[in-house]
């Protein structure tokens, strides 16, 4: 394998156990069973080990390297953002498990919808990334992603509110609350990774 093509194969890779992480997360919200949260918690925080040892190894290799495709700085910042996603959706799946959910909220599944959709643009967008300089089609996926987050924010403020409209007990506000800006963090980090291509897209172009 080329040294350049190393480092976007391994992004690609990084966002692949995104997307994998979104779907089963997705999966186990089509199925919940708060019976199985543990199990579900400790499947996909072996996604997220797995996520954590592709990117040391990559780190590793780039402390060896001399000349990168694009500054070692950007790989590494955009290394860290994908990994910041497989992170959240783990999050996810541990605030399940802290706050003892024994049946998730109607709209629930339609955030989750959002993540994986949003995953799934940002590792389109890795897929383009080593040809960012000629693609037609990267700085679409780009903006996919950021429309896909602002859907998020509008389902987290309608969510949030029909919460609060609808619920008396303070534990379970609070309860939901964090579970909510978890979901949202999961957008977020998505869109944090699209922002670094982004970036190096003007850097370079």
């Amino acid at each position: 394998m080329k040294k350049d093509q190393y480092y976007f194969d391994v992004l690609i890779r990084c966002a692949t156990f995104g997307c994998d992480a979104a779907s089963f997360l997705q999966e186990s919200f089509a199925q919940f069973d708060p019976a199985t949260v543990v199990a579900r918690m400790e499947a996909i925080h072996e996604i997220e080990h797995k996520a954590d040892d592709l990117k040391h190894e990559m780190i590793r290799k780039l402390g060896k390297e001399f000349i990168t495709p694009i500054e070692r700085e950007d790989i590494l910042t955009l290394s860290q953002e994908l990994d910041n996603v497989v992170d959240c959706l783990d999050d996810v799946m541990q605030r399940l498990y802290m706050h003892n959910v024994l049946a998730l909220r109607g709209d629930m599944l339609e955030f989750v919808e959002l993540i994986v959709r949003c995953t799934q643009a940002l590792h389109r967008a890795l897929e383009e990334f080593p040809n960012f300089k000629k693609s037609q089609t990267i700085v679409v996926h780009i903006v996919e992603v950021n429309n896909l987050e602002s859907e998020g924010d509008a389902l987290y403020l309608e969510a949030m509110r029909r919460m609060n409209t609808g619920e008396s007990n303070p534990i379970n506000i609070l309860a939901w609350t964090h579970i909510y800006e978890g979901l949202e963090n999961c957008l977020d980090a998505c869109e944090h990774a699209s922002e670094v291509i982004e970036s190096v897209i003007m850097k370079n172009t």
